[in-house]
């Protein structure tokens, strides 16, 4: 059998570096799709098109035994170059048929309370994506861009809860730049998976299809240069009172799943 450190090639690690998006295929078998599903059906909130939820692994056994037993660990350590593998957080998106809400463009990594180049995001397809049905969208090379752009809410709709972040600069209109910049974006299938560098700038549409709902799965993976850097304006969760300004990220709200040795 092969395995996921011998599919992942050096040329593809080398695109990962080049571009800060890459897509690999069929890396998460029948399995773990149908069982991602059965998990992300757990939290999919009906009173909207568009379901968003984090951090789930330390209650819930399905998205814990991911994070452990699927090969989305090694395919962080692989593409990092990393000796060890952390589990950053789990987060889900759920866009339905006729979603009009937007993934506006973005990069993850000011969102978060850390510094560092060791840090990938796998974003798992447990349905077919297209570009019509909200797959997500890269612009090549833009994780070695020295700007940082400031967080901001996907939705303006229920308010801005990264308001007091003050870091970065405001997100420019990136749809209005399509001749200057080159944009990545691929179909999927289920057990297809993106994988990105946490300052690569990406987005998506709204689902405008009609009957085919977006189910994803992205595990967020930090390696052996990743401190802990507490900003202002930040998601709650991501903060640990127990690390100072500088340090590892060793606690237990961030496992180890691959050791260094």
């Amino acid at each position: 059998m092969v395995t996921t450190l011998e599919t992942i090639t050096e040329e593809d690690i080398k695109r990962y570096e080049t571009d800060g998006a890459i897509c690999l295929r069929g890396l998460f078998d029948e399995y773990w799709v149908e069982r991602m599903r059965q998990a992300v059906g757990k939290y999919l909130n009906r009173s909207t098109k568009f379901t968003v939820d984090w951090v789930l692994w330390p209650t819930d056994p399905d998205m814990r035994d991911f994070a452990f037993e699927s090969p989305a660990a090694s395919i962080a350590q692989r593409l990092m170059r990393s000796n060890s593998v952390r589990l950053y957080f789990d987060q889900i998106f759920v866009k339905e048929p006729g979603t009009e809400t937007p993934t506006a463009w973005h990069h993850d990594q000011p969102f978060w309370p850390i510094k560092g180049r060791q840090v990938c995001s796998i974003w798992l397809a447990l349905d077919p994506v297209t570009r019509e049905s909200s797959g997500l969208e890269y612009i090549k090379g833009s994780h070695l861009w020295e700007e940082e752009y400031r967080p901001a809410a996907f939705s303006g709709s229920n308010g801005n809860p990264f308001k007091d972040a003050k870091h970065g600069i405001p997100v420019p209109d990136f749809d209005s730049m399509r001749d200057k910049y080159e944009f990545l974006s691929w179909d999927l299938n289920p057990g297809d998976c993106l994988i990105h560098q946490g300052m690569a700038v990406h987005g998506a549409s709204g689902n405008r299809t009609r009957t085919q709902i977006r189910r994803a799965l992205s595990t967020r993976w930090i390696g052996d240069d990743i401190v802990y850097y507490p900003r202002p304006g930040l998601d709650g969760k991501m903060y640990d009172d127990r690390l100072q300004e500088g340090d590892p990220l060793t606690t237990d709200k961030f496992p180890e799943v691959i050791k260094a040795g």
